[in-house]
């Protein structure tokens, strides 16, 4: 019985995740598609290029266009968040999971990782590449990161 609701749970999540991508790649082509239209209704006019009378089709897709090329916002989530949502439903106290409650884990958890990064980069000295020592002695050295002390120990050499 577990193991047919952890395979539905599995199922569930490869599902989202392969609708995120389809949806991702409409679109990629719609916005090739407005590309090369806009290519096509573009016309010389005595060295300054115009549009066509498709004005109004051309500002809507340029305000969608403008939307979905937006820097990274502070509030934007990196991680997977299905697979987020799928770690959050192994435990098996949890029934529900809203998706705020998925996207406030998911932020959190970039904060963190965000955090523990950035000390790490200063007590190594700045190096351009993080080693798993430099994570240990930052663990080790910061009071706030020492229940991280037996997940991640300081390697003994023999």
């Amino acid at each position: 019985m577990v193991k047919d609701d952890n395979m539905k749970d599995i199922e569930d999540d490869h599902e989202d995740e392969h609708e995120e991508e389809e949806e991702h790649e409409e679109e990629e082509e719609h916005e090739d598609e407005h590309e090369e239209e806009e290519e096509e209704h573009e016309e010389e006019d005595g060295g300054e290029k115009t549009k066509s009378k498709n004005k109004d089709k051309d500002n809507t897709n340029d305000e969608k266009k403008k939307s979905k090329r937006r820097t990274r916002v502070e509030g934007d989530i990196q991680l997977p968040v299905a697979r987020i949502k799928r770690i959050m439903r192994c435990d098996k106290d949890v029934k529900i999971i809203s998706s705020d409650a998925v996207m406030l884990v998911a932020k959190s958890t970039e904060m963190f990782l965000d955090y523990l990064v950035k000390e790490a980069y200063k007590s190594s000295g700045k190096k351009k590449t993080l080693q798993y020592k430099d994570l240990a002695s930052t663990i080790k050295g910061v009071d706030n990161l020492d229940f991280l002390s037996e997940i991640i120990p300081e390697k003994v050499s023999i």
